[in-house]
């Protein structure tokens, strides 16, 4: 949440997005369309479905192939964190304050249904203030008298103050009483009193942790008693508090404009077993999340530095997206932890100056929430704050576009003061609007389209993104639906004169659906018919025995012979070899969800996949655990297998190139030597080197 006078820039976050990213996104689209019918006969063992009529008429459509059969666990949905436009806004007359409820969380706004409470630590009241506007979040701690060396007692009454923070609590409250059913609370910083520098922006070396070593317990008990408090005060109930936030950067000042600590992962471990023990202490059940890392590649590194208890002591895993290499690391430890996963906060600014009709920075948003969603697969996505303050965006200071509305946070008169939508608001509607809480997001193969089944099982959601200067013509492929009926099309469309506009509807040509979107737009299209899943045409393996090809090696997943030294190993695709091939068994038949288990079987010698300790290993085939792999893609043919017992992914052993290299399990690193891509195709694929590969990094 560090933000400096750079445009782009929240401490050391460069916002590396906007012309690069929308020309990488481009470039890997391009890709994609060119070989999508050929990767799915590759996949499927089958051709594509036939061409419509209507591909006669548009000989360059983007084909686009949504695939029900790899459906993400149910979506919980979309929201902001309050901090710190709350902490403003919620003392705001009521008229005006209502307004913003209503353009955030109300049924003809955005419709959110998360809300993020940020529990302040508070600095000295004898602290000159120095925190940008409403970034001073008040603490729970009343100070009754003079202050003396560890003076606050959580068990002491007098030491809390009941009405703290009343203007976030107002917005809890606005935000329940419009339909938010899902709330967090989350930490920046401890009281002033409990760190090293006295103040909660950080320490004096950002390098360095801010809480004191002897601390940890009066925090927790901080945490749970403020936790308890609002709780008892708003009627909401927090389905998870997480303690640390954005830990493992070193940009956390002392004199920093807002609140903020460094920890270690080894303080992150032995916060969070206090909390837990704490919560327990008070009769508390809230899951405890963390550890809100600044990106996906800290995240993973934070979590390497955990031991088991802090580990099971998660009862969620959060990551922000200000940084998007590693998305699949975090997917695939959540998936091998069993614990669900949230993208609990990004905004970007955009390249632009501030500006409330230019499309760029929309196009942004949407590119990032499309990839977020699709790679790592989050039970929910979350705002960093959706209302910004305008005077800090304007062109005398940042000059950017963070925040879907903006306003002045010191106006001269709060009842009067304009509610700036830009048209990221349009486009963050064109996703929360369409696809809410309950839908299951599936796989499309296309970077710039996102699916998901409407709750309820009826129906489908694609939201598409061009962000080019041209008008493009997408081809969806519904044949991975069980039944698609020619019922119309609704869509919806935001671009440089429009807002969520409603279009003229379209209908499906058969299994097929051919529209042309326009230059520079964000396009949601619900298709009522579209319904089940047809077996035959998912790109997720199936019982047809394939080879296991490394997208790293080239080389295929091999059982070598009895008395070797590795019992599996890599060679050259032989598709008759029957030692490569393998069958993929669903433990529970018509499960379509991407946490789904898979016993993997080799056709040669009848044993199953398994993990033994840490090897890897052929078992005689079994109920265990040990032989059950999840499946994990981005929609794009290739797939991580993460062993349901260990959490460890199939893995070529260092990442080798080497004919007849063992091939063992290790933990989640997003090297291409865990990836891997089944094959059924009845001719040796050509082993292809990795730079001709696609990559997703964001």
């Amino acid at each position: 949440m560090l933000r400096t006078r750079s445009r782009t820039i929240r401490g050391s976050r460069a916002v590396r997005t906007s012309g690069p990213l929308r020309e990488k996104r481009r470039r890997r689209r391009t890709t994609l369309a060119a070989s999508l019918a050929a990767v799915a006969a590759l996949l499927t063992g089958g051709a594509a479905s036939p061409p419509g009529p209507s591909d006669a008429t548009a000989p360059t459509a983007v084909p686009i192939r949504l695939d029900p059969g790899y459906q993400q666990q149910p979506f919980e949905g979309w929201g902001t964190s309050l901090a710190w436009f709350a902490q403003v806004t919620g003392g705001w007359p009521d008229a005006q304050r209502n307004r913003l409820a209503d353009a955030l969380y109300g049924a003809d706004g955005l419709g959110f249904t998360v809300a993020r409470y940020n529990i302040g630590g508070g600095d000295s009241p004898e602290t000159e203030p120095y925190m940008r506007a409403g970034a001073a979040v008040p603490g729970h701690w009343k100070r009754p008298g003079p202050e003396t060396p560890d003076w606050w007692d959580p068990e002491n009454p007098e030491h809390w103050d009941p009405y703290a923070d009343g203007t976030q609590r107002w917005w809890l409250k606005a935000a329940k009483s419009r339909g938010a059913d899902t709330f967090e609370a989350f930490s920046n910083s401890p009281p002033y009193f409990m760190t090293r520098s006295g103040l909660v922006s950080g320490a004096v070396n950002p390098a360095d942790d801010n809480l004191r070593s002897d601390q940890y317990e009066r925090f927790a008990a901080y945490l749970a008693g403020a936790l308890q408090r609002v709780q008892r005060a708003t009627g909401v109930t927090f389905d998870s508090v997480s303690p640390v936030n954005e830990p493992g950067t070193a940009y956390w000042r002392a004199g920093g404009r807002q609140e903020g600590s460094h920890w270690a992962p080894g303080s992150q471990a032995r916060m969070i077993t206090a909390l837990r023990t704490e919560l327990d202490r008070a009769g508390l059940r809230t899951p405890v999340a963390a550890m809100d890392e600044t990106n996906p590649d800290l995240f993973r590194a934070d979590w390497e530095g955990y031991g088991d208890t802090a580990r099971a002591a998660v009862g969620r895993l959060n990551t922000h997206t200000y940084g998007t290499h590693g998305r699949s690391g975090a997917r695939d430890i959540a998936k091998g932890a069993h614990t669900p996963l949230w993208m609990s906060e990004v905004d970007l600014g955009g390249t632009v100056p501030q500006s409330f009709t230019d499309m760029s920075p929309a196009l942004d948003l949407a590119g990032r929430i499309t990839d977020d969603v699709t790679e790592l697969e989050p039970r929910a996505w979350v705002l960093w704050q959706a209302v910004e303050d305008y005077e800090n965006m304007s062109p005398a200071h940042e000059n950017s576009n963070w925040g879907l509305i903006q306003t002045d946070f010191t106006p001269a008169d709060a009842a009067r003061e304009p509610l700036r939508k830009n048209k990221k608001y349009w486009a963050m509607a064109q996703y929360s609007r369409f696809i809410r809480p309950g839908a299951r997001v599936i796989a499309t193969g296309d970077t710039d389209t996102l699916a998901a089944i409407r709750p309820g099982g009826q129906g489908a959601v694609v939201v598409h993104t061009n962000a080019t200067g041209s008008p493009r013509t997408i081809a969806l492929d519904l044949s991975g639906f069980r039944s698609v009926s020619a019922a119309p099309v609704q869509r919806y469309t935001t671009d440089a004169s429009r807002n969520v506009h409603r279009e003229p509807d379209v209908s499906p040509s058969g299994r097929r659906l051919t529209v042309t979107l326009d230059p520079g737009s964000v396009t949601t299209l619900v298709v009522p018919g579209a319904s089940g899943v047809n077996p035959a045409a998912t790109t997720v393996p199936s019982a047809a025995p394939r080879l296991l090809v490394n997208d790293h090696s080239g080389l295929a997943l091999t059982a070598a012979p009895t008395g070797g030294a590795s019992p599996l190993v890599q060679h050259a695709p032989d598709r008759p070899d029957s030692a490569q091939q393998w069958v993929f068994a669903k433990s529970l038949p018509g499960d379509w969800g991407s946490t789904a288990t898979y016993r993997v079987t080799n056709v040669g010698n009848g044993k199953a996949l398994a993990v033994a300790g840490d090897t890897l290993t052929l078992a005689t085939p079994g109920p265990s655990p040990r032989q059950r792999w999840m499946l994990s893609t981005a929609g794009d043919g290739h797939f991580t297998l993460i062993n349901s017992a260990t959490g460890a992914l199939l893995d070529v052993t260092g990442a080798s190139t080497g004919d007849g290299a063992p091939i063992g399990v290790h933990r989640p690193t997003t090297g291409r030597n865990q990836s891997w891509t089944p094959s059924t195709e009845r001719r040796s694929p050509p082993s292809r080197p990795a730079a001709n590969r696609q990559e997703r990094t964001g």
